[in-house]
């Protein structure tokens, strides 16, 4: 139901925004992420393409499902993450003496692709300038550039863009188009800590550094794949009506590119999902960019290891969304070894079971206890992370299954099916083949028929203040035996679950609190199972949240499984 109304919604704004187009032959653009996310259709977009046309234009980045994100610049050397100048508050005079210290002289673009070629990466993208004004490219806008301003004097963007091609890896760019903390107008989204250098006019700074820089960008590296654009506040000034209309031009300059939706007025082709999977998932086609080791540029975190990542990759996978996950290479141009081995076991997963990721749409499953799912055609992948001790996969689908297969030996194992309490049955082997996912094959007749679902009502947003409660009738008494719920962005730290027997709240889970977050690792959802009760009315209760005020956007309680 949510999902219908919210179709509807993005269909009703897409209506509003080209019928003010007719009228009056301009349009209001928002800065809010919401809004253009959610308008990924864009009014320019709806008059020179056909739904066919741009199918054919999103089509290899819907197949692709894994990209590289590169932030890599000269905060590498201070080893404190991309957001150094700002964080630190460094004025632009002492910050820029970074750009005289680098010169990444082990720095082979061939080395980093041909690494992104095993790993599995379909699609590159490159931070070829941050927020904090530093070009990784020749710039004849600023001579705040790798090649005029460093030692190195070596274009990374074109060698890139050439290694891209030769490893069969498509190419993009990331571009900070607003948000510039060392050039004069260009830090408007953000308080000034240096105004000599930040302040001045926004639209001069469009005119002389952003858009002449997005123009080389579209004119000296060959075909780009993805405009992937970025701001450092949602609190920037709009660009005006002229400005997108010229960025627009230059982007139509690449008439195949993909959009993101990052560059306010400039409407995207995809959401685009920062650091965590969230729930519901986004409407496809969506991405989700997320770090190797909780840090975006350079710091001497240790990168996460497969079992950690895999599992992230699959759900978002089974999700219907792509993955663009980051690695930040040193000050001397090297991808760290522990970030290498990592993506080298994803790749080495993928050569094997890759079948189940690339091409595929989202799994049929709302939930699955043990893991998740992709689907491409009549064929459903279960990627199974919680294997079954009895050999017993036990699959919520009431379809019948004409063939099912155990992916990751030297072939395909077939596999014996039957149905117990109108419950699908697997049967696999004891010892599983991986020891982190592992992948079954089912080949159903029909559109998938899944039969395992919250018992609740579905859930509207709804604000819920620190130290307080929702409540949700079911309707009629229910078996519950999982709880999961999260929120709109900022964490629930400690929740308590309750039942309510005869005018009393009677406790299901007295109190729960969420491991402490690392890095990034900050997902507002929860999942948590408990002993079996039944009950029709149900209680949520806050102890304990990031901020005073939380919007809970989903609220599931499920039977036994």
């Amino acid at each position: 139901m949510e999902s219908i109304l919210f179709r509807l919604q993005k269909i009703h704004l897409t209506i509003r925004c080209v019928i003010a187009l007719i009228l009056t032959a301009s349009c209001v653009y928002s800065s809010d992420e919401k809004t253009n996310n959610q308008n990924v259709d864009s009014a320019r977009k709806i008059q020179i393409e056909t739904q066919a046309q741009r199918d054919a234009r999103m089509a290899w980045w819907r197949d692709a499902k894994f990209g590289l994100f590169i932030h890599w610049g000269i905060y590498s050397i201070p080893a404190d993450g991309e957001w150094h100048m700002r964080k630190q508050q460094k004025s632009f005079a002492d910050y820029s003496k970074y750009a005289e210290q680098f010169n990444p002289v082990k720095f082979n673009a061939n080395e980093w692709m041909s690494l992104a070629h095993e790993a599995g990466i379909k699609y590159l993208v490159f931070t070829t300038k941050h927020h904090d004004g530093f070009a990784m490219f020749k710039s004849a806008a600023s001579g705040y550039n790798i090649v005029d301003a460093t030692p190195f004097k070596r274009d990374v963007t074109k060698e890139l863009s050439e290694a891209c091609r030769q490893y069969d890896v498509r190419f993009c760019t990331y571009y900070s188009f607003l948000s510039d903390w060392a050039h004069k107008g260009g830090g408007a989204g953000c308080p000034h800590w240096d105004p000599s250098i930040q302040d001045g006019d926004i639209h001069d700074y469009v005119k002389t550094v952003a858009l002449p820089q997005l123009k080389e960008l579209m004119s000296n590296y060959g075909p780009i794949s993805v405009m992937w654009f970025d701001r450092d506040s949602h609190f920037l000034p709009a660009l005006t009506h002229d400005e997108v209309a010229e960025v627009e031009a230059v982007l139509k300059t690449q008439p195949q590119i993909i959009v993101n939706p990052r560059l306010p007025g400039v409407s995207g082709d995809f959401d685009t999902i920062e650091k965590y999977v969230r729930l519901p998932a986004p409407i496809e086609p969506w991405e989700l960019c997320a770090t190797i080791n909780g840090s975006w540029g350079y710091t001497k975190r240790e990168a996460k290891p497969i079992n950690m990542l895999l599992p992230m990759l699959v759900n978002t996978w089974g999700m219907g969304g792509n993955v663009l996950l980051n690695v930040g290479p040193t000050p001397e141009g090297l991808i760290p070894e522990d970030s290498v081995r990592s993506l080298r076991d994803i790749g080495a997963w993928l050569k094997i079971y890759g079948e189940s990721i690339y091409g595929t749409t989202a799994g049929p499953f709302p939930y699955l206890p043990w893991g998740a799912a992709t689907r491409k055609g009549n064929t459903i992948y279960l990627q199974v992370m919680d294997w079954p001790a009895d050999g017993r996969l036990k699959v919520p689908l009431l379809n019948q299954v004409s063939r099912a297969s155990l992916l990751g030996l030297e072939k395909p194992v077939e596999l014996q099916t039957s149905r117990e309490s109108g419950r699908l049955i697997v049967q696999v082997p004891v010892k599983p083949p991986h020891a982190v996912v592992n992948v079954v094959a089912l080949a159903v007749e029909g559109d998938p028929l899944p039969d395992y679902s919250s018992v609740l009502p579905v859930p509207t947003e709804k604000e819920i203040h620190k130290e307080g409660s929702l409540e949700v009738d079911a309707g009629k008494p229910v078996t519950v035996s999982t709880l999961r719920f999260a929120t709109s962005k900022y964490r629930i730290e400690k929740i308590a679950l309750e039942f309510q027997q005869d005018g009393q709240w009677k406790p299901i889970i007295k109190e729960f609190t969420k491991p402490a977050a690392t890095g990034f690792d900050r997902s507002p959802a929860f999942v948590i199972h408990f002993t079996p009760v039944t009950a029709q009315v149900f209680r949520l209760r806050i102890i304990e949240a990031e901020r005073s005020v939380t919007t809970i956007r989903r609220f599931e309680l499920y039977p036994p499984f």
